[in-house]
Protein backbone atom coordinates (compact mmCIF):
# COMPACT_ATOMS: atom_id res chain seq x y z
CA UNK A 1 0.00 0.00 0.00
CA UNK A 2 1.34 3.42 -0.96
CA UNK A 3 -0.78 6.17 0.55
CA UNK A 4 1.08 8.94 -1.27
CA UNK A 5 0.60 7.26 -4.62
CA UNK A 6 -3.13 6.93 -3.98
CA UNK A 7 -3.33 10.57 -2.87
CA UNK A 8 -1.49 11.82 -5.97
CA UNK A 9 -3.67 9.76 -8.30
CA UNK A 10 -6.81 11.19 -6.67
CA UNK A 11 -5.48 14.75 -6.95
CA UNK A 12 -4.84 14.30 -10.67
CA UNK A 13 -8.25 12.76 -11.22
CA UNK A 14 -9.83 15.85 -9.72
CA UNK A 15 -7.52 18.47 -11.26
CA UNK A 16 -6.56 16.87 -14.53
CA UNK A 17 -2.97 16.24 -15.67
CA UNK A 18 -0.31 18.15 -13.72
CA UNK A 19 3.19 19.21 -14.69
CA UNK A 20 5.98 16.86 -13.74
CA UNK A 21 7.26 19.63 -11.46
CA UNK A 22 4.02 19.50 -9.46
CA UNK A 23 4.15 15.71 -9.32
CA UNK A 24 7.77 15.83 -8.12
CA UNK A 25 6.86 18.43 -5.49
CA UNK A 26 4.17 16.13 -4.12
CA UNK A 27 6.46 13.09 -4.18
CA UNK A 28 9.24 14.86 -2.30
CA UNK A 29 7.43 17.35 -0.06
CA UNK A 30 3.93 16.14 0.79
CA UNK A 31 3.60 17.18 4.46
CA UNK A 32 3.00 13.66 5.72
CA UNK A 33 4.24 11.16 3.12
CA UNK A 34 6.78 13.10 1.05
CA UNK A 35 10.29 11.71 0.69
CA UNK A 36 11.99 14.62 2.44
CA UNK A 37 9.30 15.29 5.03
CA UNK A 38 8.76 11.73 6.26
CA UNK A 39 10.81 10.17 9.04
CA UNK A 40 12.30 7.57 6.68
CA UNK A 41 16.11 7.36 6.92
CA UNK A 42 17.66 8.92 3.81
CA UNK A 43 21.41 9.34 4.27
CA UNK A 44 24.07 6.75 5.03
CA UNK A 45 24.18 2.97 5.00
CA UNK A 46 20.55 2.59 6.11
CA UNK A 47 19.31 5.26 3.70
CA UNK A 48 19.40 5.81 -0.05
CA UNK A 49 22.62 7.76 -0.69
CA UNK A 50 25.77 9.19 0.88
CA UNK A 51 26.78 12.85 1.04
CA UNK A 52 30.27 14.33 1.43
CA UNK A 53 29.70 15.37 5.08
CA UNK A 54 28.64 11.81 5.91
CA UNK A 55 31.98 10.40 4.74
CA UNK A 56 34.35 12.14 7.17
CA UNK A 57 34.55 15.43 9.15
CA UNK A 58 37.49 16.58 7.01
CA UNK A 59 35.06 17.92 4.39
CA UNK A 60 33.37 20.17 6.94
CA UNK A 61 36.70 21.22 8.40
CA UNK A 62 37.84 22.60 5.04
CA UNK A 63 34.59 24.53 4.62
CA UNK A 64 34.79 25.85 8.18
CA UNK A 65 38.33 27.15 7.70
CA UNK A 66 37.34 28.80 4.42
CA UNK A 67 34.27 30.47 5.93
CA UNK A 68 36.14 31.71 9.00
CA UNK A 69 39.05 32.94 6.91
CA UNK A 70 37.27 34.44 3.89
CA UNK A 71 33.87 35.41 5.19
CA UNK A 72 35.04 38.88 6.11
CA UNK A 73 33.66 39.88 9.49
CA UNK A 74 30.53 37.78 9.07
CA UNK A 75 29.27 36.12 12.21
CA UNK A 76 26.05 34.74 10.75
CA UNK A 77 26.05 31.40 8.93
CA UNK A 78 22.85 30.11 7.33
CA UNK A 79 22.60 26.54 6.12
CA UNK A 80 19.66 25.59 3.91
CA UNK A 81 18.73 21.92 4.01
CA UNK A 82 20.91 20.65 6.83
CA UNK A 83 20.48 16.93 6.17
CA UNK A 84 21.09 15.04 9.39
CA UNK A 85 23.24 17.86 10.79
CA UNK A 86 26.70 16.43 10.23
CA UNK A 87 27.96 19.43 8.28
CA UNK A 88 26.71 21.79 10.98
CA UNK A 89 28.13 19.70 13.81
CA UNK A 90 31.55 19.28 12.24
CA UNK A 91 31.90 22.91 11.17
CA UNK A 92 30.85 24.11 14.63
CA UNK A 93 33.37 21.75 16.22
CA UNK A 94 36.10 23.08 13.95
CA UNK A 95 35.27 26.69 14.75
CA UNK A 96 35.13 25.94 18.45
CA UNK A 97 38.59 24.37 18.43
CA UNK A 98 40.45 26.40 15.78
CA UNK A 99 38.58 29.70 15.37
CA UNK A 100 37.40 30.44 18.88
CA UNK A 101 36.70 34.16 18.42
CA UNK A 102 34.63 33.41 15.33
CA UNK A 103 32.74 30.69 17.18
CA UNK A 104 31.94 32.80 20.22
CA UNK A 105 30.28 35.51 18.14
CA UNK A 106 28.58 33.13 15.74
CA UNK A 107 24.90 32.55 15.11
CA UNK A 108 24.24 29.41 13.05
CA UNK A 109 20.80 29.12 11.45
CA UNK A 110 19.44 25.97 9.80
CA UNK A 111 16.49 26.12 7.43
CA UNK A 112 15.00 22.63 7.40
CA UNK A 113 11.43 21.76 6.40
CA UNK A 114 11.45 18.20 7.76
CA UNK A 115 10.41 17.87 11.43
CA UNK A 116 12.15 14.48 11.59
CA UNK A 117 15.44 15.90 10.28
CA UNK A 118 15.23 18.90 12.59
CA UNK A 119 15.07 16.55 15.55
CA UNK A 120 18.02 14.51 14.27
CA UNK A 121 19.99 17.71 13.71
CA UNK A 122 19.20 18.96 17.21
CA UNK A 123 20.51 15.73 18.73
CA UNK A 124 23.57 15.53 16.49
CA UNK A 125 24.93 19.05 17.07
CA UNK A 126 25.14 18.10 20.75
CA UNK A 127 27.19 20.57 22.76
CA UNK A 128 26.75 23.24 20.09
CA UNK A 129 22.97 23.28 20.28
CA UNK A 130 22.93 26.70 21.96
CA UNK A 131 24.70 28.14 18.91
CA UNK A 132 22.08 26.84 16.51
CA UNK A 133 18.60 28.03 15.76
CA UNK A 134 16.06 26.47 13.44
CA UNK A 135 14.14 28.94 11.30
CA UNK A 136 12.02 29.06 8.18
CA UNK A 137 12.95 30.94 5.06
CA UNK A 138 9.99 33.22 5.70
CA UNK A 139 11.34 34.08 9.14
CA UNK A 140 14.72 34.95 7.64
CA UNK A 141 13.03 37.15 5.06
CA UNK A 142 11.13 38.96 7.79
CA UNK A 143 14.32 39.52 9.76
CA UNK A 144 16.05 40.90 6.69
CA UNK A 145 13.21 43.42 6.26
CA UNK A 146 13.19 42.79 2.55
CA UNK A 147 11.88 45.71 0.57
CA UNK A 148 11.81 48.02 3.60
CA UNK A 149 14.02 51.13 3.49
CA UNK A 150 16.34 51.49 6.48
CA UNK A 151 16.33 54.77 8.40
CA UNK A 152 19.68 56.15 9.49
CA UNK A 153 19.93 57.14 13.13
CA UNK A 154 21.61 60.46 12.40
CA UNK A 155 19.39 62.01 9.73
CA UNK A 156 16.34 59.78 9.45
CA UNK A 157 16.84 59.66 5.71
CA UNK A 158 15.78 56.52 3.88
CA UNK A 159 18.48 54.09 2.78
CA UNK A 160 17.60 52.50 -0.55
CA UNK A 161 19.54 49.32 0.25
CA UNK A 162 17.87 46.36 1.84
CA UNK A 163 18.70 45.81 5.48
CA UNK A 164 19.57 42.13 5.16
CA UNK A 165 22.34 40.60 7.25
CA UNK A 166 26.09 40.27 6.92
CA UNK A 167 26.78 36.58 6.70
CA UNK A 168 27.47 33.40 4.78
CA UNK A 169 24.91 31.06 3.22
CA UNK A 170 26.07 27.47 2.68
CA UNK A 171 24.25 24.59 0.99
CA UNK A 172 25.25 21.04 0.19
CA UNK A 173 23.02 19.11 -2.21
CA UNK A 174 20.09 21.49 -1.88
CA UNK A 175 19.37 22.94 -5.33
CA UNK A 176 19.08 19.50 -6.94
CA UNK A 177 16.24 18.70 -4.53
CA UNK A 178 13.88 21.32 -5.96
CA UNK A 179 11.13 20.08 -8.31
CA UNK A 180 11.98 20.43 -12.00
CA UNK A 181 9.92 21.03 -15.10
CA UNK A 182 10.64 18.67 -18.00
CA UNK A 183 10.60 20.26 -21.43
CA UNK A 184 10.82 18.43 -24.77
CA UNK A 185 11.35 19.82 -28.26
CA UNK A 186 8.87 18.26 -30.66
CA UNK A 187 8.08 18.86 -34.33
CA UNK A 188 5.40 21.25 -33.03
CA UNK A 189 7.86 23.22 -30.89
CA UNK A 190 8.55 23.16 -27.17
CA UNK A 191 6.19 21.06 -25.06
CA UNK A 192 6.11 20.28 -21.36
CA UNK A 193 5.69 16.85 -19.80
CA UNK A 194 2.53 16.37 -17.74
CA UNK A 195 1.53 13.43 -15.54
CA UNK A 196 -1.88 11.79 -15.91
CA UNK A 197 -4.03 9.99 -13.33
CA UNK A 198 -2.68 6.60 -14.40
CA UNK A 199 0.86 7.96 -13.84
CA UNK A 200 1.64 8.13 -17.52
CA UNK A 201 3.29 11.06 -19.28
CA UNK A 202 1.83 13.26 -21.99
CA UNK A 203 2.84 16.49 -23.67
CA UNK A 204 1.12 19.78 -22.98
CA UNK A 205 1.72 23.51 -23.34
CA UNK A 206 4.48 25.22 -21.39
CA UNK A 207 3.07 26.08 -17.98
CA UNK A 208 5.31 29.14 -17.47
CA UNK A 209 6.73 31.61 -20.04
CA UNK A 210 10.02 31.43 -18.14
CA UNK A 211 10.52 27.92 -19.53
CA UNK A 212 10.84 29.18 -23.10
CA UNK A 213 13.17 31.95 -21.97
CA UNK A 214 15.31 29.38 -20.19
CA UNK A 215 15.56 27.18 -23.28
CA UNK A 216 16.48 30.15 -25.47
CA UNK A 217 19.20 31.14 -23.02
CA UNK A 218 20.66 27.84 -21.87
CA UNK A 219 19.58 25.17 -24.37
CA UNK A 220 19.27 26.85 -27.78
CA UNK A 221 20.65 23.76 -29.49
CA UNK A 222 17.87 21.41 -28.37
CA UNK A 223 16.89 19.00 -31.11
CA UNK A 224 13.58 17.28 -31.76
CA UNK A 225 13.14 14.47 -29.26
CA UNK A 226 15.47 15.93 -26.65
CA UNK A 227 14.21 16.45 -23.09
CA UNK A 228 15.77 18.73 -20.49
CA UNK A 229 14.98 19.62 -16.89
CA UNK A 230 14.38 23.24 -15.92
CA UNK A 231 14.77 24.05 -12.24
CA UNK A 232 12.80 27.27 -11.95
CA UNK A 233 12.18 26.71 -8.24
CA UNK A 234 15.88 26.31 -7.49
CA UNK A 235 16.76 29.48 -9.39
CA UNK A 236 14.03 31.38 -7.57
CA UNK A 237 15.38 30.15 -4.23
CA UNK A 238 18.89 31.29 -5.16
CA UNK A 239 17.66 34.78 -6.03
CA UNK A 240 15.70 35.06 -2.77
CA UNK A 241 18.70 33.87 -0.78
CA UNK A 242 20.99 36.51 -2.25
CA UNK A 243 18.48 39.10 -1.11
CA UNK A 244 18.74 37.84 2.47
CA UNK A 245 22.27 39.23 2.70
CA UNK A 246 23.25 42.87 2.63
CA UNK A 247 26.81 41.60 2.32
CA UNK A 248 28.56 38.28 2.54
CA UNK A 249 29.03 35.07 0.57
CA UNK A 250 26.93 32.21 -0.71
CA UNK A 251 28.59 28.82 -1.13
CA UNK A 252 26.70 26.24 -3.19
CA UNK A 253 27.83 22.61 -3.46
CA UNK A 254 25.89 20.27 -5.72
CA UNK A 255 26.20 17.93 -8.65
CA UNK A 256 25.77 19.46 -12.07
CA UNK A 257 27.40 21.16 -15.01
CA UNK A 258 27.56 24.38 -16.93
CA UNK A 259 24.71 24.77 -19.39
CA UNK A 260 26.48 23.62 -22.53
CA UNK A 261 27.46 20.34 -20.90
CA UNK A 262 24.24 19.84 -18.97
CA UNK A 263 22.04 20.19 -22.04
CA UNK A 264 24.42 18.53 -24.48
CA UNK A 265 22.87 16.19 -27.04
CA UNK A 266 24.56 13.26 -25.31
CA UNK A 267 22.02 13.76 -22.51
CA UNK A 268 19.10 13.41 -24.86
CA UNK A 269 16.76 12.27 -22.06
CA UNK A 270 17.97 14.75 -19.45
CA UNK A 271 19.44 13.88 -16.07
CA UNK A 272 16.38 13.02 -13.99
CA UNK A 273 16.93 9.97 -11.80
CA UNK A 274 16.01 8.40 -8.50
CA UNK A 275 17.91 6.85 -5.62
CA UNK A 276 16.35 4.01 -3.67
CA UNK A 277 18.38 2.02 -1.13
CA UNK A 278 21.64 2.98 -2.84
CA UNK A 279 20.32 1.86 -6.21
CA UNK A 280 20.03 4.22 -9.16
CA UNK A 281 16.52 4.14 -10.63
CA UNK A 282 15.09 5.56 -13.85
CA UNK A 283 11.37 5.34 -13.10
CA UNK A 284 10.05 8.31 -11.09
CA UNK A 285 6.68 6.59 -10.66
CA UNK A 286 7.97 3.70 -8.56
CA UNK A 287 8.54 3.85 -4.79
CA UNK A 288 6.65 7.15 -4.65
CA UNK A 289 7.65 9.00 -1.50
CA UNK A 290 10.29 6.36 -0.78
CA UNK A 291 12.90 7.25 -3.39
CA UNK A 292 14.80 10.47 -3.91
CA UNK A 293 14.16 12.24 -7.20
CA UNK A 294 16.81 14.59 -8.49
CA UNK A 295 18.34 16.24 -11.55
CA UNK A 296 21.70 17.87 -12.18
CA UNK A 297 22.06 21.58 -11.47
CA UNK A 298 22.65 24.23 -14.15
CA UNK A 299 25.52 26.18 -12.60
CA UNK A 300 25.59 28.65 -15.48
CA UNK A 301 22.08 29.74 -14.56
CA UNK A 302 22.91 30.03 -10.85
CA UNK A 303 26.01 32.05 -11.61
CA UNK A 304 24.02 34.35 -13.90
CA UNK A 305 21.42 34.99 -11.21
CA UNK A 306 24.14 36.17 -8.84
CA UNK A 307 26.11 38.20 -11.34
CA UNK A 308 22.99 39.92 -12.67
CA UNK A 309 22.40 41.07 -9.09
CA UNK A 310 25.90 42.49 -8.80
CA UNK A 311 27.48 39.54 -7.01
CA UNK A 312 31.02 38.49 -7.84
CA UNK A 313 31.93 34.90 -8.69
CA UNK A 314 34.91 34.09 -6.48
CA UNK A 315 35.14 30.45 -7.48
CA UNK A 316 33.47 27.96 -9.76
CA UNK A 317 34.85 24.51 -10.42
CA UNK A 318 34.80 20.92 -9.31
CA UNK A 319 34.64 19.99 -5.66
CA UNK A 320 38.10 18.45 -6.05
CA UNK A 321 39.52 21.72 -7.36
CA UNK A 322 37.94 23.66 -4.52
CA UNK A 323 39.23 21.29 -1.85
CA UNK A 324 42.72 21.17 -3.37
CA UNK A 325 42.82 24.96 -3.60
CA UNK A 326 41.74 25.09 0.04
CA UNK A 327 44.67 22.92 1.09
CA UNK A 328 42.99 19.60 1.81
CA UNK A 329 46.17 17.70 0.94
CA UNK A 330 47.85 19.34 3.94
CA UNK A 331 45.46 17.32 6.10
CA UNK A 332 46.86 14.00 4.93
CA UNK A 333 48.93 12.21 7.56
CA UNK A 334 51.73 9.68 7.23
CA UNK A 335 49.71 6.96 8.91
CA UNK A 336 49.94 3.20 9.00
CA UNK A 337 47.95 0.78 11.09
CA UNK A 338 47.42 -2.94 11.36
CA UNK A 339 43.70 -2.12 11.38
CA UNK A 340 43.34 0.40 8.53
CA UNK A 341 39.55 0.31 8.56
CA UNK A 342 39.34 1.57 12.14
CA UNK A 343 42.42 3.73 12.45
CA UNK A 344 41.11 7.36 12.36
CA UNK A 345 44.10 8.76 10.47
CA UNK A 346 43.88 6.14 7.73
CA UNK A 347 40.12 6.60 7.48
CA UNK A 348 40.72 10.31 7.11
CA UNK A 349 43.28 9.78 4.36
CA UNK A 350 40.88 7.51 2.46
CA UNK A 351 38.13 10.11 2.81
CA UNK A 352 40.36 12.83 1.37
CA UNK A 353 41.18 10.63 -1.61
CA UNK A 354 37.52 9.84 -2.23
CA UNK A 355 36.67 13.55 -2.19
CA UNK A 356 39.24 14.56 -4.80
CA UNK A 357 39.98 11.58 -7.07
CA UNK A 358 38.68 11.73 -10.69
CA UNK A 359 35.50 9.84 -11.40
CA UNK A 360 34.11 10.23 -7.89
CA UNK A 361 32.38 12.86 -5.77
CA UNK A 362 35.12 15.38 -6.37
CA UNK A 363 34.60 15.48 -10.13
CA UNK A 364 30.81 15.39 -10.50
CA UNK A 365 30.14 17.78 -7.64
CA UNK A 366 30.73 21.46 -8.31
CA UNK A 367 31.29 24.40 -5.99
CA UNK A 368 30.06 27.93 -6.69
CA UNK A 369 31.14 30.75 -4.38
CA UNK A 370 29.75 34.23 -4.92
CA UNK A 371 30.26 37.32 -2.80
CA UNK A 372 28.53 40.66 -2.53
CA UNK A 373 30.45 43.55 -4.08
CA UNK A 374 31.08 45.17 -0.70
CA UNK A 375 32.06 42.05 1.24
CA UNK A 376 35.65 42.97 1.87
CA UNK A 377 34.84 46.62 2.49
CA UNK A 378 32.36 45.75 5.22
CA UNK A 379 33.01 47.47 8.52
CA UNK A 380 31.30 46.69 11.78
Amino acid sequence: MNELRDWIVEQIRVRGPVTFARYMEWALYHPEWGYYTSDRRKIGKEGDFYTAPSINPVFAEVLADEIAGKGGSARVVIEFGGGEGRLARDMLSRWASEHRAFYEQLTYSIVEISPALRQIQRELVGEHVEKVRWVTEQELQAEANLGTPRLTSSTGAGDARLRGVHGVIVTNELVDAYPVHRVTRTTDGLREIYVTADLQEQYGPLSDPALETYVQTYAPGMIVGQTIEVNLAGLAWYERSLQLLSSGQILTIDYGYEADMLHHLSRRSGTLRGFYRHTLTDDPYQHIGQQDLTADVNFSALRDVGESGGWHTDFFGSQAQYLLQSGILNRLTNAWSADPFRDPDMKRNRAIKSLILPGGLGEHFKVLVQSSPNLYNKTE
